[in-house]
């Protein structure tokens, strides 16, 4: 069973952020769905940027939950509705 919570909500500015970072994260795993490994010097430079944005995606969700206080759960995460900015807890139950 899934437990959805509402659980707070950002600034416009602080969802342009995310989104931001959401869509970049996505954009390079696409792209490493094309790009070979043939290709070394593109690649590693791929392997380095998919890193380093995923990396400052989860420092953003972990810096906005200690901000904001917002409940966590073991099983679950955070999701953000780019229109109305409000974060959602999706949980799994045992």
């Amino acid at each position: 069973m899934e437990i959805r919570k509402n659980v707070g909500k950002v600034t416009p500015e602080e969802r342009d952020e995310i989104q931001a970072l959401f869509e970049r994260k996505n954009g390079l795993t696409e792209l490493a769905k094309i790009i070979s490994a043939d290709n070394t010097e593109l690649y590693e430079k791929l392997v380095k940027d998919m890193g380093e944005t995923g990396t400052k995606f989860q420092q953003w969700w972990d810096m906005k939950s200690k901000q904001y206080g917002w409940e966590s759960h073991p099983k679950g995460n955070w999701e953000i509705n780019f229109q109305t900015c409000e974060i959602t807890l999706i949980a799994k139950e045992a």
